[in-house]
């Protein structure tokens, strides 16, 4: 429910809260079913990659391009679809808007970036996800809407598909994600049903995130006080005196397992 085959998507959350690693599990997790997903990045470096992904095997139809700093094309965009084109790719993510546009605050800008987005993936027949940052107010502070987004009114109008993420404030650990804007087809991920994740490793020790149920928004937006904090222990406490794993009790409770293990 991320990726709609022949959209073009935004993902945006604040920086900082794990965009790059949840993009890179999807165009890995879309690799892996057959498609050529290229991953255009201008985030990482091939070391900060290998620092996050030790033993991590990508599928064969997963490519990664990043900036070749000492040959820079002037134009982005042409160079983007140039790569994707010689890699005969299908889907093309691209981390983040940024490096596309600096001036999205104008709507003129937005609006002729969008449309050349659209035009290379209807060309070609790609599917299209863009990364783009917010402010910080929008993580877990403020439920997540489509003005959090530079240019917004122009990037409403022209994308397919808008994907929020947020850092929970029950637990700093867990990231919730909501479909802000889906076109074509039933909104699944909205206010009432936000998809919890966990931002963790997996057992080599590689970045990613992990699904944690479902929730409402609004559960992720109040800080939890002093007194729900004790209740919380107490059910985690009972659960543990049940026999229950600690994987079990985070799933029941829409926490992650670190949480779990630190009650008291």
């Amino acid at each position: 429910n991320i990726v709609l085959e022949g959209d073009l998507s935004v993902i945006f959350g604040q920086s900082g809260i794990g965009k790059t690693i949840f993009a890179m599990q999807i165009a890995s997790d879309i690799a892996a079913k057959g498609k050529r997903v290229l991953y255009v990045d201008f985030e990482m470096t091939e070391r900060q990659l290998y620092a996050r992904y030790q033993s991590i095997v990508f599928p064969d139809t997963f490519f990664r391009a990043e900036v070749d700093k000492d040959h820079i094309n002037d134009n982005v965009l042409k160079g983007i679809e140039e790569v994707a084109k010689a890699n005969m790719a299908q889907v093309v993510f691209i981390d983040n808007i940024t490096a596309l546009s600096q001036s999205l605050d104008k709507g003129s800008d937005a609006g002729v970036l969008m449309a050349e987005l659209n035009r290379m993936k209807k060309e070609n027949g790609w599917t299209m996800i863009i990364l783009t940052h917010v402010p910080k107010q929008y993580s877990g502070n403020t439920p997540l809407i489509l003005s959090a987004i530079q240019g917004s009114a122009k990037i409403n109008q022209l994308v397919d598909d808008v994907i929020g993420l947020a850092q929970s404030c029950k637990d700093k650990s867990l990231v919730y994600v909501k479909q802000c804007k889906w076109r074509n087809g039933e909104r699944e991920l909205d206010a009432d049903h936000v998809a919890v994740f966990e931002r963790c490793k997996d057992e080599s020790g590689n970045l990613c995130f992990q699904f944690r149920g479902q929730g409402k928004e609004s559960d992720h937006l109040a800080a939890a006080s002093g007194n729900d904090k004790e209740e919380l222990n107490a059910q985690i406490r009972a659960m543990k005196a049940q026999g229950k794993t600690q994987q079990e009790i985070a799933q029941l409770l829409g926490v992650s397992q670190s949480t779990v293990s630190r009650a008291k």
